[in-house]
């Protein structure tokens, strides 16, 4: 029965619609028609008129004639006697004036009976009932496609609400899922703590703090993601280098690199213009980047690059890791989404990441994309456009 509630309202519209554009198109054939009929009634008349007025014009009654025309005339009929030969013996037209009109004759003896009506008055009941019927239609199909468009925008609200209810529902089960994971294991290392000897504690003690700061930065990238997404928040932006950018984000992962052993570089060509972005966030974005392609790619070698392009600068962070299928390219950007979610569990991450880059890049009129590289690999491309799309209340500028 799903979708059924559209059928009545789209019936309806294509029936007034319809009945209107079968109108418009038959409009010449009704017309004939009313014209056909109005000749017949006149035809008729002419006969009475002929049979009424013999007298008259065997006696020459011109008084009542005149009569008789002006009364007619009165009504727009022209009364027209004409002779044996042709010849128009009485005239008698409307107002002085000559209309577009329809006639019918009948002999009269050696006379000939004509009355003519103006098309116009046979034709005006036909353009009053085409105007009434055209707006009640048309006015009759919009009040159908006013409700008919009420009820698509409702239909579309209520599948929004329905989709805010599961987001609702998905965002409270990850967020439980990935904090009972950390708070599992900082439960069970106090359990061991109680029972292991004095000096033997070193292994628990650093199970605790990896866990405790893996729950620490969980809780930092939800605040993260709420704040940039609650908006009305004042957004500082200034002219900052490509160059410190890069090197700020390689400077605090570089420790973990060498840990890992990937050689992290970077590529910053001179003379790139500055970038018009707020620092701390553009760095977040980036760091973001470097840090998930550390973590996650399983590759030996991470570069990050600044490069010029669309009159901005745009920031690519390349590695030669797992790689990400094509059809996994967008979901990897929704809140939670992880692509291997055991790989990604070891390694500590929640999925928040992405998500987070690509808020902050859309704040500042950007965005951020993956592609792929050949053989295997990703390569994430952010960008911070200087066409700003969002009020200018919400912004500060600085030097």
């Amino acid at each position: 029965m799903k979708g059924l509630g559209w059928i009545a309202p789209a019936l309806v519209t294509t029936g007034f619609f319809g009945s209107v554009v079968v109108f418009v198109l038959e409009q010449s054939s009704f017309k004939r028609a009313v014209i056909d009929l109005a000749r017949r009634d006149l035809e008729a008349r002419s006969a009475l008129v002929a049979g009424s007025i013999g007298e008259m014009l065997n006696t020459i009654d011109f008084r009542e004639l005149n009569d008789l025309g002006d009364s007619y005339a009165r009504n727009d009929v022209r009364l027209t006697v004409f002779t044996g030969m042709g010849g128009i013996w009485f005239d008698r037209t409307p107002d002085g004036e000559e209309k577009e009109s329809i006639y019918a004759s009948a002999p009269c003896g050696d006379f000939t009976i004509r009355l003519g009506l103006p098309l116009d008055r046979v034709l005006a009941p036909f353009e009053r009932a085409k105007t009434g019927f055209t707006i009640s239609a048309v006015g009759g199909g919009a009040g159908v496609l006013l409700v008919f468009i009420l009820f698509y925008r409702q239909s579309v609200h209520i599948r929004e609400l329905a989709a805010i209810e599961r987001f609702r529902r998905n965002f409270i089960a990850d967020f439980s899922h990935e904090l009972k994971t950390p708070l599992t294991a900082i439960l069970g290392a106090v359990d061991l703590l109680r029972e292991c000897p004095p000096g033997k504690c070193g292994v628990l003690m650093d199970m605790l703090g990896r866990e405790s700061r893996r729950l620490d930065h969980l809780a930092q990238s939800i605040l993260d993601l709420a704040r940039l997404e609650r908006g009305g928040a004042v957004l500082e932006l200034s002219s900052v280098s490509a160059e410190s950018l890069v090197a700020d984000a390689i400077e605090g992962f570089a420790p973990a690199a060498k840990e890992k052993g990937v050689v992290l570089s970077a590529v910053v060509p001179p003379g790139l213009p500055p970038v018009f972005c707020n620092r701390a966030m553009a760095l977040q974005a980036l760091s973001n980047l470097v840090g998930n392609a550390l973590r996650h790619s399983g590759s030996p070698s991470v570069e990050v690059r600044a490069e010029a392009w669309r009159k901005t600068v745009r920031f690519v962070v390349e590695d030669r890791g797992y790689g990400i299928p094509h059809e996994l390219r967008e979901k990897v950007f929704e809140r939670f989404y992880r692509v291997d979610g055991s790989r990604e569990s070891a390694t500590g991450g929640a999925g928040l990441g992405l998500s987070i880059v690509r808020r902050i890049a859309r704040l500042h009129g950007g965005d951020v994309r993956l592609s792929g590289v050949e053989p295997h690999g990703c390569r994430f491309s952010v960008w911070f456009s200087r066409s700003l799309s969002f009020s200018p209340a919400s912004l500060v500028f600085s030097r």
